[in-house]
């Protein structure tokens, strides 16, 4: 089933998504390091990783709007890590194919910025968990599926994995909640076979 990513109305990101404009600054931010990085503003923990991303390179906070701009706290946290706050709302990421090279704001001005980093919203791509009775969870950017340890879902005997089954996006912990779906759903099923508690 997995996820779909829901990206901000702003021309250029979409053409960029996955490439030099993304979402983790861990599977991402590597490769940018000592470049100049942006934040794009969509939930409030988009805050707390500006302040990461300032480790890598020199950072920009762009509030994109009121909902996001940063109180005193923060401001002074922006200060200590070097971290500059952008009012004007972005309103078109450009550069050549794939890559980003500058960012045109509300206000007329043009940026240089080599990654744009966005908490994007995600919605399940399907309908199947409806279909099954799977309950959700409200994660900080968007619903996923409701599983316990084992990742079994609400329904007993479903078992879920992957980005429709974590709070966190990453391939890594995607394969990891996999490997521990399967294997509990192997030992469930030999369990039921012999009649003993797994």
């Amino acid at each position: 089933m997995g996820v779909k990513d829901e990206l901000p109305a702003i021309p250029g990101l979409i053409e960029r998504w996955g490439k030099s404009v993304v979402n983790c600054p861990y599977c991402h931010g590597y490769e940018y390091r000592d470049g100049r990085l942006g934040m794009l503003a969509t939930v409030p923990r988009s805050a707390m990783v500006a302040l990461l991303l300032s480790d890598l390179g020199p950072t920009t906070y762009f509030c994109q709007e009121s909902a996001f701009e940063p109180d005193a706290t923060m401001l002074a946290l922006f200060e200590k890590r070097g971290v500059t706050v952008e009012h004007s709302p972005i309103v078109e990421a450009i550069g050549q194919a794939e890559k980003l090279e500058t960012v045109r704001l509300a206000n007329g001005r043009v940026l240089p910025l080599d990654i744009l980093f966005i908490g994007a919203r995600t919605s399940l791509a399907g309908d199947l968990h409806l279909q099954l009775g799977c309950e959700l969870e409200e994660g900080i950017l968007g619903p996923y599926l409701r599983v316990d340890h084992f990742q079994q879902t609400t329904v007993p005997g479903i078992f879920a994995a992957g980005d429709a089954a974590s709070l966190h996006y990453n391939g890594t912990l995607a394969a990891a909640s996999g490997v521990m779906a399967g294997g509990c759903l192997h030992q469930m099923l030999v369990a039921d076979e012999l009649g003993i508690k797994p």
